[in-house]
């Protein structure tokens, strides 16, 4: 994987092709990128481990910058996508720290009516339970915002623990499915 920069050229057609679509186009940009994303990083002062977390960050701001980027503004994706790296670098990380233990036994599978939830890691159990009101006290479903202003999370986060917990609700799904008998 080459994280060399792109010519000014080069750029301007990957983005006008990620713009119409094109999967590939997006990846190199993303790619090219990540030089701004560790460059950033190292800016800040971060090293090891902060240094990893924090690229990791950073790079969902540079996606978010990649997807928004218009390469006939006259500005460099690099220039354009420097503000939402760091945003994301900066902003308060929530990943290592466990949920609410209130949050957590509101949505314990064992109370009853969440069977759905069951065998769900806590977090995603929480998430999706808020997500799609699925607590046992009935609350009524939630926006992603909502749910990462509740937990303490950002939007990403949330986003990320419910696709994960559909995923493994879509396999378990699926092997149901198979077991069913055909009619």
């Amino acid at each position: 994987m080459s994280l060399s920069p792109l010519a000014p050229v080069e750029e301007q057609a990957l983005a006008r092709r990620a713009r119409a679509g094109d999967e590939a186009a997006r990846a190199a940009l993303i790619t090219s990128g990540m030089r701004s994303v560790v460059l950033r990083g190292r800016l800040l002062g971060l090293r090891g481990e902060e240094l990893r977390d924090a690229v990791q960050s950073g790079a969902v701001g540079l996606i978010r910058a990649v997807d928004r980027f218009d390469p006939d503004r006259g500005v460099r994706l690099s220039t354009y996508a420097w503000r939402w790296i760091g945003a994301e670098m900066t902003r308060p990380q929530h990943r290592e720290e466990p949920l609410d233990d209130i949050e957590a036994s509101r949505l314990d599978p064992s109370s009853g009516g969440t069977d759905v939830l069951e065998g769900l890691r806590p977090d995603e159990a929480v998430v999706l339970g808020l997500r799609f009101g699925l607590a046992p006290h009935g609350d009524s479903p939630m926006a992603r915002q909502a749910v990462a202003e509740r937990l303490g999370l950002t939007v990403s986060q949330v986003r990320t623990a419910e696709a994960k917990a559909m995923r493994q609700l879509r396999t378990r799904l699926a092997k149901v499915v198979d077991r069913a008998p055909h009619q």
